[in-house]
């Protein structure tokens, strides 16, 4: 540890402005407040590093933090490090003098070893730092800026003897841009805390925040998410895209165009990041930034050199912008604006197509297929990309790995995608994708047409196997517009066709047909071909499928009055998926639709309003229109009886006015459903009832019996219009009359809808034994089912019931302690008395229409011509009305109706 003869420290001039950060003037910041609090939390640690390549904010973090520390009493020292600072003796006099702004007689003993050594010997000069250091009063905090400038030999030995010997009255906190060795010791020992880039990139809510108050320029929200999917939260790529934005007219022209190759960006990254990298390491850079990922074999493999894997160790340690794909360190990927950088210098040397087709050959032999064909459409090499679709489609189909590829086929010419079937079966997915479903279909009806007469390149396709696909492909395209009989026409003739000896097609083509069934309501027929689906899937390796037969399956235990049972099988399917593609992957988006109405039902209104503003608009390509129309309901009905009631409404009619058309039949009689359930809730009868009417109006207009579900929310929404109303009679006869349709297996979860219900008519008519039967045995199934919101969302209805039958069976009734309080907590937190419940309902309907009569101005006469009844019998009934309601009076009467929701909409 020996160097040098060293020079007269004395003689080096200081340079003062070092030892203090950069002033912001007039430049106003975000302050990382999050971050601060994490180092503030950290701040006993003996080391603090900030690692993170160019321009993640490292330094202006350290000065916000610096600030903060001084504004609580901490004594902060502050060192700028730069190149010249790996010479030792002057690193070591800025050190003192950076010690001395805050204790002036800091640095005796090492400032007289320096002067007296004839050659530096470290260790000595250390032992004397020091021994300076334990001279210090009190706990000081030594910054050291951008200490990765310092670059002595001996630098990591004096690092570590000095670390090993770190009195306790210092806390060392420096940032650097490559990796030190300190960030490699597992696991990371009590006295080092560090910051990495991805713990300083900015978050969105941070990239907004910037954009909004420090750059004041107004972004819409698309926008803002468009800009930071580009940065990856850099945050010196957003400074850089602001400066552009400023002068742009077109905010979302430059955003759509926006990549590494944009002038600031490019310089910023020539001068700040490339700037002083030799030759070679720029060449792999250049060479290896065609690939979307990278290994030390493949970036071999494109680079004819056997260095990649210590080239890619390299570029980590350096932080150029390279990021971790896996735990084990073997697979990376460029920042996508570094990337993109980079493949510009690359093609002013020409063209990259070679380095695209050396990495499509060797992900091919590497059973990387998805990656091989992404690769050969980007090197335009068709011929060979048409070979490893018809190799490797099926699979990849099966799996749910198409996503990447069905992008490019949008820029393929039309000439090229009619030279190969395949071609044309991929794009025609891409078109369902993008809904242009009309094109779809006819793409592959003419692709079917010529696989039936022999014409087109097959390659390694067999042509059933890729008329299987087509026909596959053919049903989901008419799943995902509902057209649901057309959809099932197919799966049952092309199932007829297909031969067991290909279970992967009669399991994709059962899954699709279970699904149509399901959306039109035939749960038994769904159900059968999920066994067939099952059992094609118990002879071939298909996960993604699996996943698919889990969730239909889960839809049918849902009907069936099982939604506990379908969590289950949801739970384990998204565990499945998460293994399989990583936690933010499309197959979860079904998943998460279906999952989100069974969370629901188990009254978990959090996770609902969790999972389902994701699953709605990242969702997986086989996701039916329908079953994201039904999230949306959910959705909806969670916000709602949260207690976000107006915000709910406003969102439920800005949906309903999007459900036109054939394809919105059946959920958009649920959702007028869900509408009239609000009003009566929201205590606007009048205006329920008018819904109510246009309800019965559209389900006049549809075939009877073909969608029970919807017929059983009319009968839902009449009988609880008719129990506000005070006529049980109604309410009766309308649920007795559905629920005697309600006969097969699968429709356990509309019986117990119905039961429910059909027990407060009952009661409310006086046959209090009838109603406690029914009712007892609906609760006892339902609860032991994991029903929950099914007694919440009527507690309106139900909580006089549930009183009146606790005061007659409380022995049955301690079997739910808490139902009682949950069901006025209900009611509280929708603003309604629970404690008038009972009042409210002593009201017939009859009182109800004089009351609003009466509100309108009319008088005794005018109200009897108007209903047909003598004057005498009008006022027999605001007699009884007045008692009811303890008024004396017609504008006392008015009053309390309205007090009472009677009278809410006049």
């Amino acid at each position: 540890m020996r160097s040098r003869t060293v020079i007269n420290p004395d003689s080096l001039p200081l340079l003062h402005t070092k030892l203090y950060p950069a002033p912001v003037g007039s430049r106003p910041q975000l302050l990382r407040t999050a971050l601060i609090e994490r180092l503030l939390a950290a701040r006993e640690r003996r080391m603090v590093l900030l690692c993170s390549p160019a321009g993640y904010g490292k330094s202006t973090l350290l000065s916000q933090y610096r600030q903060r520390l001084l504004d609580e009493g901490e004594r902060v020292a502050w060192l700028s490090c730069d190149e010249t600072d790996s010479e030792p003796q002057r690193l070591l006099r800025y050190l003192i003098a950076a010690l001395r702004t805050v204790e002036p007689a800091f640095g005796q003993r090492v400032s007289s070893c320096l002067a007296g050594m004839g050659e530096l010997q470290v260790e000595p000069l250390l032992d004397a730092l020091i021994a300076d250091l334990q001279g210090l009063s009190g706990t000081v905090h030594l910054i050291l800026d951008d200490f990765h400038r310092v670059r002595h030999p001996a630098l990591r030995e004096a690092v570590n003897y000095l670390r090993a010997r770190l009195p306790d009255n210092l806390r060392l906190i420096a940032s650097m841009r490559y990796r030190s060795h300190l960030l490699e010791l597992r696991p990371v020992p009590d006295w080092l805390f560090f910051l990495q880039g991805e713990d300083l990139r900015f978050s969105r809510e941070e990239s907004a925040a910037y954009f909004r108050e420090v750059k004041h320029l107004p972004l819409n929200a698309r926008q803002l998410g468009l800009l930071y999917k580009r940065t990856e939260g850099w945050i010196t790529g957003l400074h850089l895209a602001a400066l552009s934005l400023r002068r742009h007219a077109d905010p979302d022209a430059y955003l759509a165009s926006l990549t590494g190759t944009e002038r600031h960006i490019a310089d910023y990254l020539a001068e700040d990041v490339l700037n002083g990298l030799s030759e070679a390491m720029l060449q792999f850079l250049e060479q290896t930034s065609v690939l979307d990922e990278l290994s030390g074999e493949l970036c071999d493999a494109l680079t004819g050199r056997r260095d990649g894997e210590d080239m890619l160790r390299r570029l980590h340690t350096q932080q150029l912008f390279l990021i971790p794909l896996d735990g084990s360190g073997q697979w990376f990927r460029y920042h996508q604006l570094f990337a993109e950088f980079l493949q510009g210098r690359l093609a002013k040397r020409g063209d990259a197509s070679l380095l695209l087709h050396a990495a499509a050959r060797w992900c091919d032999s590497h059973g990387l297929p998805e990656r091989a064909i992404r690769y050969a459409l980007r090197a335009r090499d068709f011929s060979f990309a048409s070979d490893l679709l018809g190799r490797h489609g099926p699979r990849l189909v099966a799996g749910n790995e198409v996503y990447e590829i069905l992008g490019l086929f949008r820029n393929l010419p039309a000439e090229v995608i009619h030279e190969y079937p395949v071609f044309q079966l991929f794009y025609a997915w891409q078109l369902a994708f993008d809904q242009q479903f009309a094109e779809a279909e006819a793409l592959i009806e003419d692709v079917s047409a010529r696989l039936m007469q022999g014409r087109g390149t097959m390659l390694h396709f067999g042509k059933l196997a890729m008329l299987g696909i087509a026909q596959v492909l053919k049903a989901l395209v008419l799943l995902y517009q509902d057209k649901l009989e057309a959809c099932l026409k197919i799966a049952r003739q092309w199932l007829g066709m297909v031969p067991d000896s290909q279970p992967v097609f009669r399991a994709a083509l059962s899954c699709v047909q279970a699904a149509a069934y399901a959306l039109l309501g035939e749960y038994g027929e769904a159900d059968k071909s999920i066994g067939v689906a099952r059992d094609c899937l118990s002879r071939t390796d298909s996960e993604y499928l699996q996943v698919m037969a889990s969730l239909i399956e889960s839809l049918i235990c849902k009907e069936n009055g099982e939604p506990a049972r379908g969590s289950e099988l949801l739970e384990a399917a998204r565990d499945r998926v998460e293994r399989l593609y990583g936690p933010s992957n499309r197959v979860a988006g079904p998943l998460a639709l279906a999952y989100a109405d069974l969370l629901y039902e188990a009254d978990r209104h959090a996770a609902v309003l969790d999972e389902l503003p994701r699953a709605t608009t990242w969702r997986d390509v086989g996701t039916p229109v329908e079953l994201i129309s039904r999230g949306q309901l959910v959705m909806t009905r969670a916000r709602f009886f949260a207690g976000e009631t107006e915000q709910a409404l406003i969102q439920l009619d800005e949906w309903l006015a999007e459900l036109q058309g054939a394809r919105f039949e059946r959920v958009y009689a649920l959702a007028m459903a869900c509408k009239v359930h609000f009003l009566l809730w929201l205590r606007r009868p009048n205006e329920a009832g008018r819904v109510f009417l246009q309800l019965q109006q559209h389900m006049a207009g549809l075939p009877e019996g073909r969608y029970g579900d919807a017929e059983v929310a009319l009968a839902l929404s009449e009988a609880r219009l008719a129990l506000s109303e005070r006529r049980a009679d109604r309410a009766q006869a309308a649920l007795e009359s559905c629920l005697a349709k309600q006969t097969a297996v699968h429709h356990g979860d509309r019986r117990l809808r119905l039961g429910l219900l059909l027990s407060v008519a009952y009661w409310r008519k006086g046959n209090s034994e009838k109603a406690g039967n029914l009712f007892r045995d609906t609760l006892e199934r339902a609860w032991n089912n994991g029903y929950r919101r099914l007694f919440l969302d009527d507690a309106l209805w139900l909580l006089p019931f549930w009183e009146s039958w606790q005061s007659a069976e409380p022995e049955r009734a301690a079997a739910w302690p808490e139902m009682a309080e949950r069901l006025r907590e209900q009611c509280a937190r929708l603003a309604v008395d629970h404690q008038n419940l009972e009042e409210n309902q002593d009201i017939s309907h009859r009182e109800r229409e004089i009351l609003r009569f009466v509100a309108a101005g009319l008088s005794n006469r005018d109200i009897a011509q108007t209903v047909h009844l003598s004057e005498a019998t009008i006022k027999w009934h605001l007699h009884n009305l007045f008692s009811k309601l303890g008024v004396r009076s017609r504008t006392q009467a008015v009053l309390k109706g309205k007090s009472m929701g009677l009278l809410s909409e006049l």
